[in-house]
């Protein structure tokens, strides 16, 4: 079998459920309360949707390149880096989360401020410049237009990250 014939959604799917189920035993035996649980959950969904991109982007020649936000790479190696990088930093600030340690706040007030800023940028530009032709189609009969659908977008993709940030900051400049 070659690595044009591997099923990449069932790979994601596959590393992503088994970074699930190892995160809920660590967040159910860490006690660490429901804000650590939803800041550590939105960098486990961000580890998720790159579960399969950089051994693909490294694997497979036809594999077109790499896009998140304001991060992008070539294919071959640059995706594995980029990429592999990403999850590593999302997996990461997932189980950090669930601390309570001074630095892994740290850890994930920087990766939740760098998520809003790779995801939140690219939004907000296009606000700024195309608002009207925006649009979030959700489903044949629903669609969310312009302004509207940027600001769907940035409650969605990038208000978990800034609350990430502000709660992970306060915790790490708590005294101890």
């Amino acid at each position: 079998m070659d690595v044009s014939q591997i099923n990449w959604a069932l790979v994601a799917l596959a590393v992503s459920a088994v970074l699930l189920i190892v995160w809920l035993a660590v967040a159910f035996k860490a006690k660490a309360g429901a804000p650590a649980a939803f800041v550590g959950f939105v960098h486990l969904l961000v580890a998720g949707i790159h579960s399969a991109a950089p051994v693909r982007g490294y694997l497979d020649p036809a594999y077109e390149g790499y896009g998140f936000g304001l991060l992008t790479a070539a294919p071959g190696l640059a995706v594995a880096v980029t990429a592999g990088a990403v999850w590593v930093v999302a997996a990461l600030a997932a189980f950090l989360a669930l601390s309570k340690a001074r630095l892994a706040m740290a850890f994930v007030a920087l990766s939740s401020l760098s998520f809003a800023v790779i995801i939140g940028v690219p939004l907000a530009l296009e606000a700024l410049h195309n608002a009207r032709a925006s649009r979030v189609q959700l489903g044949e009969y629903l669609t969310i237009p312009g302004a509207a659908a940027i600001s769907l977008l940035l409650v969605v993709l990038v208000l978990p990250f800034v609350i990430g940030f502000v709660w992970a900051a306060r915790r790490m400049l708590r005294p101890a």
